[in-house]
């Protein structure tokens, strides 16, 4: 009988994997322990092992598709021997047309999901599409057996018309107790339209500039491409952080002379143990060291408590392709300027290359963004959910200051910190920041 080759789950958050390459081709032979296949994560790549002997009989899931965890994506077996088509959960973007229902279980007749205890039995494939499209499971006529939902239901599924608000209307909502049911015919509702009701006047008509961004028009040649698992997480964690931290960025100036005669006057030195000293390895030193100070923003904070940890697992936001992700320096307040930058070198290589292991990527407790390589002077990071603030690191640009009442030119830097004012305010941001400041304009503090 044919094995199942199935997509892995490799981390708690991987829902999905996307086959980068084939190691094998149909028909090849296959031995257990051979590479099977390359599989992309929205964090890490991975190369697979076969885990049955016997030849690589059907591919389905091809190379560039996307498939859900712990489905089927492959068969090994006897030569010759017959196996099953492409099951309906395996090929995530591009999903089988829908059959029709039979007549007796058309969806205005079907009966309801089935609840146990509350819990909608479905397929894994129909959760994905419900999960995708925004359905919720118990409103869909269930024609699997015993009530479960199919792909197919999803599919037919209409959802019934639903108001779309802004942000602030909804929050104005909810707070003024204003019926929103009453602007179906809007599409989509501001906050001059919730304050027009509760001042008893009629709800204002979208303005055109509305309409033509929720319908942005195409021209020939122009359509929608699926963005990669990369930035489907990104896209997801930002929009997260966004929603959840009433954040508030700050901004203090540094002035870098101190730093760049420390980098000068250790780079000949680091360079013959094979060291490449960087403007991000004292950064990284400094912020460890304030961080030891700083416990409140070496936390984070999750339904109302505070976590303090004990080290400083020190995260840099490693552009990789078409995004972004973040490894982290594990116990950072303890290693020494070469300790750091050996490590965050191979840090930084592992996570191009894809060979950054799950430990890599998990347990940050703070992260640092520098944007100075390309010239930004000023910019608000959005903070990397836990944790509760992140520092931007900015250009290093000649600027004419004031020192002891004369006028001279310095090598300046904008740090930019974006904190959660949940826990962190404005006093202890400013804080935290100058003694930043300090440690770099003042390295030979490190030592103290």
């Amino acid at each position: 009988m044919a094995t199942e080759v199935l997509m892995p789950k490799l981390g708690l958050t991987m829902t999905e994997g996307t086959i980068l390459e084939w190691k094998k081709k149909e028909g090849d032979p296959v031995r257990k322990g051979d590479l099977l296949f390359s599989v992309e994560t929205d964090k890490l790549t991975n190369d697979v092992e076969a885990d049955a002997d016997g030849t690589l009989l059907k591919i389905l899931v091809p190379e560039g598709e996307t498939s859900g965890c712990k489905t089927v994506i492959a068969y090994i077996g006897a030569p010759g021997e017959t196996v099953g088509a492409a099951p309906a959960s395996a090929a995530v973007p591009a999903p089988a047309p829908v059959p029709a229902a039979p007549a007796a279980l058309a969806p205005s007749a079907a009966p309801k999901a089935h609840r146990e205890g509350g819990y909608v039995t479905a397929t894994p494939y129909a959760k994905k599409l419900a999960h995708d499209k925004g359905f919720p499971l118990g409103e869909i006529s269930a024609t699997g057996p015993r009530g479960m939902v199919m792909a197919r239901d999803v599919e037919a599924f209409t959802p019934a018309p639903r108001v779309k608000l802004s942000p602030m209307a909804a929050r104005l909502a909810e707070e003024m107790g204003v019926d929103v049911s009453v602007f179906e015919s809007v599409n989509r509702i501001m906050k001059a339209d919730v304050l027009g009701m509760v001042h008893h006047e009629e709800p204002a008509a979208p303005a055109p500039a509305a309409v033509s961004a929720a319908a942005p028009p195409e021209c020939a040649g122009e359509k929608p491409e699926k963005v990669s698992a990369l930035r489907r997480s990104i896209a997801a964690n930002m929009s997260a952080s966004w929603s959840i931290s009433p954040r508030v960025t700050y901004t203090h100036p540094v002035d870098a002379t101190a730093m760049k005669q420390l980098r000068a006057s250790l780079k000949d030195e680091f360079k013959e143990q094979g060291i490449k000293l960087t403007y991000n390895h004292i950064l990284m030193m400094c912020t460890a060291r304030a961080l030891t100070e700083f416990p409140d923003v070496n936390a984070s904070f999750r339904d109302n408590m505070i976590t303090r940890h004990h080290h400083v697992n020190l995260g840099l936001a490693v552009a990789k392709g078409d995004g972004l992700i973040v490894p982290n320096l594990k116990n950072c307040e303890a290693l020494g300027l070469a300790e750091i930058a050996k490590g965050t070198e191979a840090m930084i290589e592992a996570a191009r290359t894809g060979k950054l292991t799950m430990d890599g990527m998990t347990g940050g407790t703070f992260t640092i963004s520098s944007l100075g390589p390309y010239g930004i002077t000023s910019f608000s990071p959005i903070i990397n959910q836990p944790e509760l603030a992140i520092l931007g690191v900015c250009d290093i640009v000649d600027t004419p200051v004031v020192r002891e009442g004369q006028v001279v030119v310095r090598p300046m830097m904008n740090l930019c910190l974006t904190a959660d004012h949940r826990v962190i305010d404005g006093v202890m941001a400013s804080r935290f920041l100058r003694r930043i400041t300090e440690l770099l304009e003042n390295p030979c503090r490190l030592l103290a």
